[in-house]
């Protein structure tokens, strides 16, 4: 059975400088038209730039690409995808000091390409018979989905980590390195800091795995792409994943499967909370489920019952 697309996805990033005094009123303006036109996701807005993943109708998607290039005053490069899953629930337009979270907004990048490849150049990079270095610059959690064949990976738990990730590891300098992340808006920022620490033959990958596996389904990338929505991962083909879920004990990459014993909702557990969280899908069931088993103890117990 061929599932029916309801949702459609485009996600975004724009380094370009927005006055201080400008930002707020432009939150506001990004976040009312979002809102007349039924549109959910998340848009962060900084002096930097902007950020967002967002969902919405076919028509109104094509509308909202042109008005985010109005607000941005620049052209915007926009990743689309399709679901059967509702990524958002509801909208959020935040104001942020960065548009991503390196705690670095001394760092922001002044070229819209800064040693970029096509997932063509990267993919002929890394099939060649000595691919060079290749690093994660993505969390821990992120890389339990999937991550390239043969990438390095830092196992930071938050992007702000990546200096010190940087000075621990021996990495040789005058080696090239590859570098990816999600969507891109990561390491350019993450090549930034590299070069402040004398990495010069430094490469990332435009678009990031999204864009890779765009062209490059089943290629060089292994597993599922983690997101940051309800989605959870993306698959080979862009789609919603079906092998992997949030764990409801500790929130990150789970891929045991089970049964609410509450509502009968399938759910996802990590190995790390298998043994630990009780067998429902969340909290609000795990709160439900301990009132039965708790009234069902207390009747068990009772002579006169």
């Amino acid at each position: 059975m061929v599932d029916t697309i309801q949702w459609y996805i485009t996600c975004f990033y724009r380094f370009v400088s927005i006055p201080e005094e400008r930002v707020d009123n432009l939150r506001e303006e990004i976040r009312s038209w979002m809102d007349d036109h039924q549109m959910r996701g998340l848009v962060l807005v900084s002096t930097e730039g902007l950020n967002g993943t967002v969902s919405g109708d076919p028509e109104v998607l094509p509308k909202f690409k042109q008005k985010i290039c109005e607000w941005a005053g620049t052209e915007v490069h926009f990743k689309d995808s399709q679901s059967n899953v509702r990524p958002f629930r509801r909208l959020s337009v935040d104001k942020r000091l960065e548009i991503v979270g390196m705690k670095r907004p001394d760092l922001v990048p002044d070229e819209v390409e800064n040693h970029h490849l096509t997932p063509k150049e990267w993919h002929e990079m890394l099939s060649a018979e000595n691919p060079p270095l290749l690093i994660d610059t993505r969390n821990k959690y992120e890389t339990l989905a999937g991550k390239f064949v043969g990438a390095v990976d830092p196992q930071i738990d938050n992007f702000s980590d990546w200096g010190k990730y940087l000075d621990s590891a021996e990495i040789p300098k005058e080696e090239p390195v590859l570098i990816y992340c999600t969507g891109g808006i990561r390491c350019e920022k993450a090549i930034l800091e590299m070069h402040q620490r004398g990495f010069e033959k430094v490469y990332q990958l435009r678009d990031g795995i999204i864009g890779y596996l765009a062209e490059y389904p089943n290629g060089l990338f292994d597993g599922d792409c983690y997101v940051f929505d309800e989605r959870v991962a993306l698959d080979q083909n862009l789609k919603p994943t079906t092998r992997l879920g949030n764990c409801p004990g500790c929130g990150l990459t789970a891929e045991i499967k089970r049964t609410c014993e509450y509502c009968g909702k399938d759910y996802f557990v990590c190995t790390a909370c298998q043994d630990t969280w009780e067998p429902v899908c969340n909290k609000t069931c795990r709160d439900r489920w301990q009132h039965v088993v708790r009234k069902k103890n207390a009747k068990n117990q009772d002579p006169l019952a």
